[in-house]
């Protein structure tokens, strides 16, 4: 087995720790109690809010240890490998936002991590080995941070008034395309310190742009977390995170498309199981169940004598 498939899993893993804990945290503010919150906008308020709740700082930590992880990954591995794994991080999010609760999982949701899952393995399985070094273009790098951020502006602009499910995706998706992007500088900067030094990198762009749209891509997931539900948020960064990703290895790093029929195929059916699976968790039938009754709870109390 590749490096990169278990730390890309164990980062997953950490980072839905972190949204659980910090979407909960997140539910407890001021501003979740609001009643405008279809048409407000988190601010700077909020985020204090959240600097003061101490579940919230714990799935930060989660949140900074899963970075450092993925920045490992990101290094063994290429951005198109290792970004479509960070998927399962849906899977670990949705049982992990259920601790504490009286709910459980929907059959309709184990059925969809089975075929997320079985895509994943199979996306694994039929693809070549990609390079884990490839030279970066910064023409297109560019061209893409622009129309990242365009379309990031476009749909947090168009979500309000919109119902919670709906603009908790929307800013779910802006979020998912600044963590593709956040990936893919921090792939270059790991690569650049342990190559180099630490003098190399805090004299390179990287470093810099790196911290400003991790920093960016933080920001939006927590007003994503006010405006709505978890199922809604991680839904739409679990679809846009890797095929953003993937997008930016082919224009930035060079990834070859695959022209292999075998391999073509192979991708395509993994896609559809992957995007089904995620479809699935977004349904209403997906929705946490309440745990039925224990016999100690439903029996009956007996009769006074």
């Amino acid at each position: 087995m590749p490096t990169f498939v278990p730390l890309a899993l164990l980062a997953a893993l950490l980072l839905a720790a972190s949204a659980a804990l910090q979407q909960r945290a997140a539910g407890r503010s001021r501003f979740a109690a609001r009643d405008d919150t279809r048409v407000a906008m988190p601010g700077p308020k909020h985020l204090l809010d959240l600097l003061r709740e101490p579940l919230w700082l714990v799935g930060w930590l989660l949140n900074a240890t899963g970075f450092l992880v993925q920045a490992l990954a990101l290094h063994a591995g290429s951005l198109a490998e290792v970004q479509p794994l960070m998927v399962t991080q849906m899977l670990f999010a949705l049982p992990l936002g259920l601790v504490g609760t009286r709910l459980r999982m929907a059959r309709t949701a184990w059925w969809a991590a089975a075929s997320i899952c079985a895509g994943l393995a199979l996306l694994l399985w039929v693809q070549d080995r990609l390079p884990a070094h490839a030279p970066l273009e910064q023409g297109p790098l560019v061209l893409a941070t622009g129309t990242i951020v365009a379309a990031a502006a476009t749909l947090i602009g168009l979500s309000l008034g919109r119902r919670p499910a709906t603009r908790a995706a929307m800013f779910g998706t802006a979020a998912g395309l600044f963590f593709a992007l956040s990936a893919l500088l921090l792939k270059q900067t790991t690569d650049l310190t342990l190559a180099n030094g630490i003098n190399a990198t805090v004299t390179h762009w990287y470093a810099y742009a790196l911290c400003g749209v991790t920093l960016t891509s933080l920001c939006l997931g927590q007003m994503a977390f006010a405006v709505g539900p978890l199922a809604a948020v991680v839904t739409a960064m679990a679809i846009t995170n890797p095929v953003t990703a993937y997008a930016l290895g082919i224009l930035v790093f060079g990834v070859p498309v695959p022209t292999a029929p075998r391999v073509v195929t192979g991708v395509a059916v993994a896609g559809v199981l992957v995007i089904a699976g995620v479809v699935l968790l977004s349904r209403p039938s997906a929705l946490p169940r309440a745990r039925p009754p224990t016999p100690e709870t439903s029996a009956p109390e007996p009769p006074a004598t």
